[in-house]
């Protein structure tokens, strides 16, 4: 008898479940209200500029599923959205500050590099003039020497020869004292090039060392630290700009729809932040995984219960 009367406790759930349900399930049977609670302002945002947030979290939800009422803002709400600010942020900050030294940085070098590359084609540039000029200076030099040392032979120069080789000789000096201050020139660029490649060089070196030690303490995917969601409360730890918040809160929202991770990484509700698109935006997976929380057949209405406690405890 007992039997009987357990069987018939356990329909009696499974339909008193299915009517509470309904059609699209308990995660989305009615909009989940939130407020915000805990706000720190050491984020560097205001609590208006959070609600932005909040705003277009929702929306990216929404628009994509084509409701308008998935999620509604109320003062009193059970559900409280926390900003807690504490070694996380700091963290988040220093690597913030880690990238913006490395963007300095080869800001710097890219603009050396560019100088060096200038100086290198204005030291060519220079070098062919120099050469030119060089090489047609001592072919004339040379003709010079030749027919004074052929008149000197033959016992001096007619006087308008004479004045014609003094001309000439005057001439090949101012040449001689140009290609000279070329040769100057040309050597003061060579220096130049020389120094800018050495420091370049150098910032180069830094800028590499200073990769690698990003790239070693802050350049991994980041796994959603930044925020979870515990049934009642959604806590926010830390973010770096706008968007980062936007997507944070998108995917906590996920979860207080009973939404599990999917696999996607360029999904709202992938478990790591760093593939996802820019603005963030709803994938086939977490259209899927919104489908399979919101419009399952009666078992698996019943199960959104339990899925939407554990996502509070490990999101």
């Amino acid at each position: 008898m007992r039997g009987i009367y357990m069987a018939l406790l356990i329909i009696s759930l499974l339909f008193a479940g299915n009517w509470w349900f309904g059609s699209r399930g308990l995660a989305c049977r009615m909009p989940v209200s939130y407020t915000i609670g805990q706000f720190d302002e050491r984020f560097g945002i205001s609590e208006s500029e959070a609600r932005l947030a909040l705003t277009e979290a929702e929306a990216i939800w929404e628009s994509a599923i084509g409701r308008d009422d998935l999620f509604v803002y109320e003062e009193d709400s059970k559900l409280q959205i926390n900003f807690i600010y504490d070694e996380r942020q700091r963290q988040a900050e220093a690597t913030e500050r880690a990238k913006d030294d490395l963007e300095t940085r080869g800001e710097a070098n890219t603009v050396l590099v560019e100088l060096h590359r200038q100086l290198v084609a204005e030291y060519r540039s220079h070098e062919i003039v120099y050469e030119e000029r060089r090489v047609a200076y001592e072919n004339r030099l040379s003709a010079y020497n030749a027919e004074v040392e052929r008149y000197n032979k033959d016992g001096g120069a007619p006087p308008d020869v004479y004045e014609s080789l003094e001309k000439t000789r005057n001439e090949l000096d101012a040449e001689r004292l140009e290609i000279n201050k070329l040769s100057e020139e040309l050597n003061g660029l060579s220096v130049r090039v020389n120094e800018i490649g050495e420091k370049g060089n150098a910032l180069i070196d830094v800028y590499n060392t200073r990769v690698y030690q990003f790239n070693d303490t802050f350049a991994d995917d980041e796994e959603y630290t930044q925020g979870d969601y515990r049934s009642r409360q959604i806590n926010v730890y830390t973010f770096t700009d706008h968007r980062e918040l936007v997507l944070v809160l998108a995917h906590e929202l996920g979860h207080s729809l009973a939404i599990d991770h999917v696999e996607n990484p360029s999904s709202v509700m992938y478990y790591l932040m760093g593939g996802q698109t820019d603005p963030p935006a709803l994938t086939d997976e977490d259209r899927a995984g919104f489908k399979n929380a919101c419009e399952q057949g009666i078992f698996g209405r019943l199960m959104v219960v339990p899925r939407m406690l554990y996502n509070s405890l490990i999101n």
